[in-house]
């Protein structure tokens, strides 16, 4: 009898070890395929952020920020989402009912992201483009974007973006920077 109960008793050993191995399998490929998601939703931030901002909607670039995330740049500091919509108004100007922005752009590129649970850092770099003369694109800043994100309510947020000049070059970390150029080609600096 002993002997006709060790080839079900291997059976039920090589099954339930399948299992396991095919649960480890499964959660493995969750967990990655989670680790996907939360990094194209953060790049999507970062594409939002130039997008809302050449769009001059404010409101929604700001709502792109943590209850207390944190923006540091050119025009100094500011921390929540209406003091960063404040700032963006009191340097930038609202903007005008039904404004298109046919003057000048943000590309944002080179985008680095490491998710760690419910927090991530990212590093990217922009090209700032305003119109010649001539009416065609030209590069008249170019800087990088040091980030960290949080989830919230669901949703990836900016915890902290610091915003670096490179060219022309602004530190973004320095508490006395110089002031931004009026005007760049008749176009206000945007960060």
């Amino acid at each position: 009898m002993t002997f006709l109960r060790l080839p079900a008793l291997l059976a039920a050993v090589l099954i339930f070890s399948g299992c396991s191995s095919s649960d480890e399998a499964r959660v493995a490929l969750e967990q990655r395929v989670q680790q996907l998601e939360d990094e194209k939703e953060i790049r999507e931030v970062i594409i939002r952020y130039g997008e809302y901002l050449d769009a001059r909607d404010y409101a929604a670039y700001a709502a792109l920020f943590a209850s207390d995330g944190v923006w540091t740049g050119g025009f100094g500091s500011a921390q929540g989402p209406a003091a960063i919509q404040a700032m963006l108004e009191e340097h930038l100007g609202k903007p005008e009912e039904g404004f298109i922005n046919k003057t000048n752009f943000h590309l944002n590129t080179t985008v680095v992201v490491d998710v760690q649970g419910d927090s991530a850092k990212a590093r990217s770099r922009y090209l700032f483009f305003t119109a010649s003369p001539e009416n065609r694109p030209v590069v008249a800043l170019a800087g990088r974007y040091v980030d960290e994100f949080v989830r919230e309510a669901g949703q990836w947020k900016i915890k902290r973006r610091t915003t670096h000049g490179v060219i022309p070059h602004r530190d973004g970390n320095d508490p006395n920077p110089p002031p931004p150029p009026a005007s760049l080609g008749g176009v206000t600096r945007p960060q």
